[in-house]
């Protein structure tokens, strides 16, 4: 007898191919998922080996954290040295040499590969973590977002030369009252227009914390001023805006960021969890080092009616 030749009938393939499509459908998010996750797992790596450079660099100059940025004689004003390249011999990644950072065509140390780029953050672009304010102090940086080049608000010229005012103090790794719950560094926003990194630090200040003037309570971010922007910081404190937001932490992996605490560890803090009230502030730490007096270091801010009261301080 004559065997027949079966085929697929047409309603027969369109079960298979529907059936195919529900199952891409149900498999796709979870892959996307599992290689957000592998992300997060390769970016807390990275934080883990940031956070046992800047220690190892502290347990050769005296405790003291390094500086978050300081002028050179012979690098270029843009391009100071930071805590990055201080602590890059110790970490031994994504730190190159190249001549157009100095003055002098010699060649200078600047992070900006490997190490220093967040797994998920925009390729390409340095500086994916920034680093606590009130550990490792800037002078540059800060005058630059806050007084302009006035000499009376800083320790350095644009040549690198003192001005004669008192440079900010350096911070011990000895004296946090609670170095397992401060941050130290941070995944962080990424201007991606033509400065195209992220800034030099995490701002120390509540203020932007907690939404300028909104005093928004446990001083956790806005929501919007947490992305990477192709336009640059806005600091009109408009909720709806982008906000200073290359030098606030970023929440890159689903709502989570990865963060160096002050003590050794690396350990990941979701979203509205990561709190300025009880991650970020140091008592006694300097947010306003050219104030004068005593230092302006915030603690006002957990006092009734605003936005850390009923937090401890740190």
């Amino acid at each position: 007898m004559k065997q027949l030749n079966r085929a697929f009938t047409l309603i027969e393939l369109l079960v298979v191919i529907a059936i195919i499509a529900i199952l891409a459908a149900i498999l796709f998010p979870v892959f996307a998922q599992a290689k957000e996750a592998a992300k997060k797992t390769a970016g807390l790596s990275n934080t883990k080996q940031l956070n046992l450079g800047v220690l190892q660099y502290a347990n050769d100059n005296d405790d003291m954290y390094p500086r978050n940025d300081y002028l050179m004689p012979n690098r270029q004003n843009w391009a100071p040295l930071t805590w990055r390249e201080a602590c890059g011999e110790y970490i031994k990644n994504g730190v190159s040499s190249y001549t157009w950072v100095s003055t002098d065509g010699s060649s200078q140390p600047y992070a900006d590969a490997g190490i220093w780029q967040a797994p998920g953050g925009p390729q390409g672009m340095p500086h994916q973590y920034g680093a606590n304010q009130f550990l490792m102090p800037s002078s540059k940086q800060w005058n630059d977002w806050n007084y302009s080049g006035n000499p009376a608000y800083k320790d350095q010229n644009p040549d690198a030369s003192a001005t004669g005012v008192a440079p900010v103090p350096s911070v011990s790794t000895t004296s946090l009252p609670h170095a397992a719950t401060t941050l130290m560094a941070v995944d962080q926003g990424v201007d991606t227009s033509n400065y195209a990194s992220g800034s030099v630090i995490i701002q120390g200040g509540v203020w932007w914390w907690q939404g300028a003037g909104a005093g928004l309570k446990g001083a956790t971010i806005p929501p919007k001023w947490d992305g990477d922007f192709a336009n640059h910081d806005d600091y009109s404190g408009d909720l709806n805006g982008v906000g200073p937001y290359s030098s606030l932490p970023r929440f890159r992996y689903n709502g989570v960021a990865n963060v160096a605490w002050a003590d050794g560890h690396s350990k990941s803090k979701k979203k509205g969890s990561l709190s300025w009230c009880s991650d970020m502030y140091v008592q006694g730490g300097i947010v306003d080092p050219y104030a004068g007096g005593a230092p302006y270091d915030n603690s006002w801010a957990f006092t009734p009616g605003n936005s850390c009261a009923g937090y401890d301080q740190q």
